[in-house]
């Protein structure tokens, strides 16, 4: 399986780090705005396709799942 490297805001990363560790891997939190992070093709692909189809940018989809979990 593939995997993506994604950029998202640091209060994403913080969110995503306490939420939802399973969606993500990721080195530790660098200095700076943002952060990236290494999903699997099957995350990076629903990410995506739902950026796309709601209109939203990466780090509210985030947002969204992390809200979820």
């Amino acid at each position: 399986m593939s995997r993506h490297v994604l950029e998202i805001s640091t209060p994403v990363f913080r969110v995503l780090r306490q939420r939802a560790p399973l969606f993500v891997s990721w080195s530790d939190e660098k200095a700076g705005p943002t952060q990236h992070i290494v999903v699997d093709d099957d995350v990076y692909s629903e990410v995506i396709d739902r950026a796309i189809a709601k209109r939203k940018t990466i780090d509210q989809i985030f947002l969204e799942v992390g809200k979820r979990s």
